[in-house]
């Protein structure tokens, strides 16, 4: 099996773009304190898992890039249930 470092379909660079702009927005938020809601930011990351796993399960999509919505999501989720446990 080849493993390539660029996803082949469609959902795969959607997932990928969506993951970069996750970064960005976030990175942004804390840099400069733009004013765009942390929840906005969150789902966009959210749906990049969700369309990540979907490229990877359904559509074999498994390229090394694929799996970077994989990590953002986890640190998402890991983020969100953090906040549940200790609000502030």
């Amino acid at each position: 099996m080849k493993i390539r470092l660029m996803p082949r379909t469609l959902s795969g660079k959607w997932s990928v773009v969506l993951s970069i702009l996750f970064i960005i927005l976030i990175w942004l938020k804390m840099e400069y304190s733009i004013h765009v809601m942390t929840f906005a930011i969150a789902a966009i990351g959210l749906a990049g898992f969700i369309i990540s796993i979907i490229a990877i399960v359904k559509n074999k999509d498994r390229s090394i890039i694929s799996f970077l919505p994989v990590l953002v999501g986890l640190i998402i989720i890991l983020w969100i249930i953090g906040e549940m446990i200790y609000p502030h």
